[in-house]
Order: C-alpha cells, then sequence, then structure tokens
C-alpha cells in the first residue's frame, strides 16, 4: 500500500530462516527473501540462491518533481526509484586470504553525520546561488560561517570546530576562482573542484567532494531541464 503512494518504493525483508521453516501443504519451500515494489515496476520477488549466503541489492534512482497540496509550482528536487538489481554473494572457496592481511585502524572521521548534512546544505545553497544569483554569494557564505547573528536570533547552537574550519574552507574554494570584485561561475568552481591536488589535507578533500557533488548534481539537472 505505500509503494502505491507517488513516489514511494517499497523493501521488505523476510528471514531466511524461517523462509526454509515455511512449508505449505503440497509446496516446497521458497528462498524468497524479499518483496520491491515500485510504481513502475510494480512487485518483484528476490530469492537467495542455494549456494549464496547474502544478497547485494543496488537501487537506481531519477531526479523527480516534488509537488505540494497546495498549488505551488512543482520543484524538481525529488528522487524516484524505479528499479532493484539484484547480485548474490558468495564466499570464495579458498578464502578471501583477508586473515592474512595487516589489520589496519581506522582513521577517526573527520565531521560527523550531523556536521556532514549540515555542510552539504551550505554547499547546495553555494551551488543555487552561483548558477542563478551570483551577487548573493557573498551573503551566504557570511551566514555560514561561525557567529553569524542570524543562530542567535532562531537559538541554534554555534559550529563545532571540524565544521567552523569546513565552511572556511568551503569559503576559499570560492575565492579561489573569483577574484576580487568579480563574481564565480559554475564552470570556474566546478573546474577547480575537479583538479589534482597531490597531499591536500583530509579535511579540504571532503570540503570539495562535497561541493564538487552538489555542483555535478546541479548540472545534470540543468541539462535535463534543457531537453
Amino acid at each position: 500500500m505505500l509503494a502505491d503512494d507517488p513516489g514511494s518504493a517499497v523493501l521488505t525483508l523476510t528471514s531466511f530462516g524461517m523462509v526454509q521453516r515455511c512449508r505449505p501443504h503440497g509446496r516446497d519451500s521458497a528462498s524468497v527473501i524479499a518483496l520491491w515494489k515500485d510504481p513502475v515496476r510494480g512487485i518483484r520477488e528476490i530469492h537467495l540462491e542455494g549456494d549464496a549466503q547474502g544478497v547485494l541489492l543496488t537501487v537506481c534512482g531519477d531526479r523527480s518533481p516534488r509537488r505540494t497540496a497546495d498549488g505551488r509550482w512543482p520543484v524538481d528536487n525529488a528522487t524516484h526509484y524505479f528499479d532493484v538489481a539484484v547480485h548474490q554473494v558468495r564466499t570464495m572457496k579458498n578464502g578471501s586470504g583477508a586473515n592474512n592481511a595487516e589489520i589496519q585502524s581506522l582513521a577517526p572521521p573527520l565531521l560527523d553525520a550531523y556536521d556532514v548534512t549540515i555542510l552539504t546544505g551550505w554547499a547546495e545553497a553555494l551551488a543555487e546561488a552561483v548558477a542563478h544569483a551570483p551577487e548573493c554569494v557573498e551573503a551566504i557564505i557570511a551566514n555560514a560561517k561561525a557567529g553569524s547573528p542570524w543562530r542567535a536570533s532562531f537559538c541554534i547552537p554555534e559550529q563545532s570546530q571540524q565544521l567552523s574550519e569546513a565552511i572556511s574552507i568551503l569559503a576559499r574554494e570560492v575565492d579561489a576562482v573569483a577574484p576580487s570584485g568579480s563574481m564565480p561561475t559554475l564552470d570556474t568552481l566546478l573546474k577547480s573542484c575537479l583538479a589534482d591536488r597531490p597531499g591536500e589535507q583530509r579535511l579540504d578533500s571532503l570540503v570539495r567532494r562535497v561541493l564538487r557533488s552538489t555542483l555535478e548534481q546541479l548540472r545534470t539537472r540543468q541539462a535535463a531541464e534543457a531537453r
């Protein structure tokens, strides 16, 4: 029922142990461990093959218009999921050799999920401003930085030290492609994000990847609208 709602897709999972124990009278047990349903392709059964230990699912999505019930103009910033690819996961017969590999400790994350979400939001606002209102870029960067007056007005706590540094890196990316008195362009900013920078700091690289992702999504949307 949920999958019948516009823009919805639903994946339901079943315990493989329960599937094996379920034997309806006069029928063999099935190996269906999941059901996928979307408004375009309908229902698809997902099987676990006999020699597989798991299933890897890859969902396909595309940009879709987001509509409201109050008559506002649709905005093309939603995601439409329309299919799922299924890959059976099997163990290697001779082992993967991972036991002999040296176990390395992972470096701590540069930003937590909350800060990455905020950084992505400011990067999206910056990309939209560069594309449609370059005169607003300076104001957006000023509002994104720590200590902006609007935070106190809305009782929003200040940024973490790492997020504040990431926002400063975001501002430097814009300054690098927009000399004093000039306006940044989408092409120059994207080209700068794509450039190789050997020896770059990890946080700088993370900020540049986030900005590049938002710029590429905007470019893709513009190309789709132009067709």
